[in-house]
């Protein structure tokens, strides 16, 4: 293929140096001792290394790859290296870091680095991005939504309830305004809006810090959660390169028909959805981080309703040595829908790693009527973590004196990684007879003056709280326990609320038994009936096809509960599509006590820009059905565009004319505009963002298909990947002589010198160009008698073109003698 003739000579000289690379600029994969840094555009310039040329670095760079420059600028002797200052480096980056390797793998598209692990900072593996390149993101306003309509027939009475959850927000500069609210609707009490909260923040980047105005809650890691109106100034460790999360309660429950399950904590409404019959699991609760009890009720489709309360304390909370984390809180108290109390709150907390094994901690409450102090230490040790507090308080009653008392609490966590025991969580709480906790503090107040006596308020005296995991061993399946219990000095009985169960699998197929107790499950507060019911349950789940993806299974599940007896289930569930954006499920039920045989189905699908479910059930005196979408939406200064729920930081991606192109993993697709968005980045630290352009048109190109980015917590990032719309079609061509144009030949348009492509095999050309008509130089040498022009026209562009290549048969005419002017071209040899 290289040699064509005696008059055509093609220049081999680079392809003889072993691992060649030409210069220019290239979009590597990026890995720094065997850690994935990014895909990243990288120029390589001509030197006279083996490879022909060197990767070019900047201060920026190294940063990006996680190099810690205060010990590399301390390690090189002198002042005059590129690199110290804000210059371009292109060599050998030993001079600059010493110990480090290189190589560019063309064959890959990678720059492989090996870097000395001292010269890295301490969190490199974790894309810990410093805070100079953290972007605040762009002017937008952003919507979630979560709406169901559930409607019912039973006995002849009609009911038809509607619900939308609701989260505002609007983005101006660093300022995060945020707003939620649930909609409740009936045709017999219309409706009513319940506002959740609003509040501005902003994070503050030298203190590590957010700065919150507005309705919110206090800090729950040491103190009870209350809502509050006022400033809230707390640390935020996810600008640390090591971040810690919150622990997160799960919400596991059972359903007997398509059902309705609402979650309120601290009597809002913060989360409601329609399940399908049997076991169901909730684990996205964002409330949930606010800390407090979640008090959990399932409407059933023939009205029944079952409530249950999920226990949410804190863990064992230990730093790092030497790091900080603090809340300080002021306000007015405030409840649901933001109702303000005629009380105040001001709470201060300060947590510090002393060393690797002490964590001390202290903080402080105030109300107008309470005041607490509060000491403790968290402890690091080979058995486990254990905290330690003790808090004293005093409380002021109206027209009934003073409390004093004092609680001691203890808390253990451990991870049994040889026995796969995990202790998410064990507490327990000692309170004597006269101490309230902040939270209980200020109901009294407002129990006391709206007329209640004093005397028939519940103050906990024991609490006991449990979270457990245990795999038992290979193929032995696992266990969970959760749970709390909780007695009263001036009240009777016991609060109990806790579950256990067990899973297994066996050949493909999966089972579980669970129960759950409930005990005076209304009185968490102590103030309830004490009602007493226990719910068993075992299911099986068996897939009905084999095969990586195992779309379709049976499920069959048994409740028996003291209240409403045995009731049994059978259906098959699955999902369709080839991506799997559709579900489905089929299930007849049968009531033992009421002797009652029904019939549920449920549909999902999931569509870019919002997930749509449907259910419908059918039994004796009864009909139930419902509807739900869900979804996002971002308003941006190029329109406005639809997502699947967008978590507290999103990114929006333009990019003019690739329509069909899907962004990284979330489902998302460019639409006609140009815009997608990534429902959810990780604050603070380094994202990759991938376009996949398979589902884009022929005539358009990725300039770029990855972008990384480290946004702010709540930001919105633009992400631009710029495209090229350009129409591809075939030439096939030969010279004025018939002779066919020499392989490799280069390609350019004639009026802007731009490089187009290369003659390939067959004397045929592959190119694209933005242009519907123009003239194109072929040229192999610099002599007039070494290239020639062809000129070209495509036909007119139709709804199919956009997937299809134009072929075209056109000759490549020579350029015309010196002092020629019979030709029109006028073209200049190069």
């Amino acid at each position: 293929m290289l040699f064509k003739g005696e008059n055509t000579a093609i220049d081999t000289q680079r392809f003889e140096r072993p691992g060649y690379v030409a210069p220019g600029n290239y979009l590597l994969d990026v890995r720094v001792s065997q850690q994935w840094r990014g895909l990243l555009e990288i120029e390589l310039r001509e030197s006279d290394d083996p490879q022909g040329s060197q990767p070019c670095y900047d201060r920026g760079l190294l940063q990006q790859l996680g190099i810690d420059l205060q010990k590399t600028d301390a390690a090189v002797p002198g002042t005059l290296h590129p690199l110290r200052g804000e210059g371009v480096f292109c060599g050998d980056l030993a001079t600059y870091i010493p110990g480090v390797t290189s190589k560019v793998d063309i064959a890959q598209q990678r720059l492989e680095l090996a870097v000395p692990q001292y010269f890295l900072l301490p969190d490199a593996s974790t894309s810990y991005v410093d805070p100079a390149s953290w972007d605040p993101g762009v002017t937008a306003a952003r919507l979630n939504y979560s709406t169901n309509l559930f409607s019912s027939q039973s006995h002849g009475q009609r009911q038809t309830n509607g619900y939308a959850g609701l989260n505002m927000g609007l983005n101006l500069g660093a300022l995060r305004l945020r707003h939620s609210g649930t909609l409740t609707w009936s045709p017999d009490t219309g409706s009513d809006y319940q506002r959740g909260y609003i509040y501005g923040q902003t994070d503050l980047t030298a203190w590590r810090s957010q700065l919150l105005v507005g309705e919110s809650v206090t800090d729950s890691d040491l103190f009870d959660s209350v809502s509050f109106r006022g400033l809230k100034l707390f640390s935020d460790e996810r600008m640390l390169p090591i971040s810690q999360r919150n622990f997160t309660p799960l919400v596991r429950g059972t359903a007997k028909t398509n059902a309705k399950v609402s979650v309120y904590q601290r009597d809002y409404l913060v989360y409601e959805t329609t399940v399908a019959p049997g076991p169901f699991e909730i684990a996205d609760l964002q409330a949930a981080s606010f800390g407090g009890d979640l008090q959990v009720t399932v409407t059933e489709a023939d009205g029944q309703s079952t409530s249950f309360t999920v226990p949410y304390a804190t863990m064992v909370r230990q730093l790092r040595p030497g790091s900080s984390r603090y809340s300080l809180t002021a306000g007015q108290v405030t409840r649901a829908g933001g109702r303000g109390l005629h009380q105040y709150v001001a709470q201060g907390t300060l947590q510090h790693g002393l060393d690797n094994r002490f964590t001390g901690y202290v903080g402080t409450a105030f109300t107008g009527s309470y005041m607490s102090g509060l000491i403790g230490a968290a402890l690091n040790t080979a058995i486990g973590g254990f905290g330690l507090d003790l808090t004293q308080a005093r409380t002021n009653v109206p027209a009934n004196g003073s409390l004093h008392g004092s609680s001691l609490r203890l808390t253990y966590s451990k991870n049994l990684h040889d026995s796969g025991t995990q202790f998410s969580l064990l507490a327990y709480r000692y309170s004597t007879s006269g101490y309230l906790g902040l939270s209980d503090a200020i109901a009294l107040e407002d129990f006391v003056n709206r007329g209640q006596r004093f005397e028939s308020f519940a103050r906990v005296r024991n609490r006991l709280d449990a979270n457990i995991n245990q795999q038992l061993g290979a193929g032995a399946g696992s266990f969970y326990l959760s749970g709390s219990s909780l007695n009263y000095w001036n009240r009777s009985g016991r609060a109990q609320s806790y579950s256990l169960g067990y899973s297994n699998q066996w050949r493909g197929s999966s089972y579980s038994l669970s129960v759950q107790r409930l005990r005076g499950s209304s009185g968490f507060s102590g103030i309830g009936s004490n009602s007493e019911n226990t719910l068993f349950s075992f299911s099986l789940s068996v897939p009905l096809s084999e095969g990586r993806r195992r779309s379709s299974q049976l499920n069959s599940y048994i409740t028996h509960d003291q209240n409403s007896g045995a009731h049994y289930s059978s259906g098959v569930s699955g999902s369709l599509g080839e991506r799997d954006d559709a579900s489905y499920g089929l299930s007849v039920a049968h009531d033992a006590q009421e002797r009652n045989t029904s019939g549920n189905a449920n549909l999902s699908y999931y569509l870019p820009q919002v997930s749509l479910s449907s259910s419908f059930s059918q039994g004796r005196d009864y009909r139930a059905q419902s509807l739900g979408a869900s979804g996002g939406m971002i308003l941006h200064s190029g329109g406005l565009t639809f997502s699947q729920t967008l978590s507290e930081t999103a990114a929006l991606v333009h990019a003019p004319h690739a329509q069909g192109a899907s962004v990284g993993y979330s489902g998302g697709q460019v639409d006609g505009q140009g815009y997608a968005v990534l429902p959810s980045l990780t604050p603070y630290q380094l994202n990759t963002v991938d376009l996949d352009p398979s589902g884009i048109a022929d005539d358009v190109e990725l300039q770029v298909s990855s972008r990384s980015v480290a946004p702010k917590a709540g930001a919105v990032v633009r992400l631009a990947y710029l495209t090229r719309k350009a129409r591809a079609f075939l030439i096939d061509s030969r010279q004025d002589d018939g002779k066919p144009l020499p392989f490799a030949a280069i390609a350019v348009d004639a009026e802007s010198a731009e490089e187009l492509g290369a003659v390939g095999q067959g004397s045929r050309l592959v190119l694209r160009s933005e242009k519907d008509q123009g003239r194109i130089r072929i040229q192999w040498g610099a002599q007039p008698s070494e290239q020639c022009l062809i000129d070209y026209e495509l036909p007119e562009r139709d709804a199919q073109a956009a997937h299809a290549y134009v072929l075209l048969d056109l000759p490549c005419r020579g350029l015309p003698a010196p002092g020629d002017d019979a030709g029109s071209h006028q073209e200049t040899p190069l």
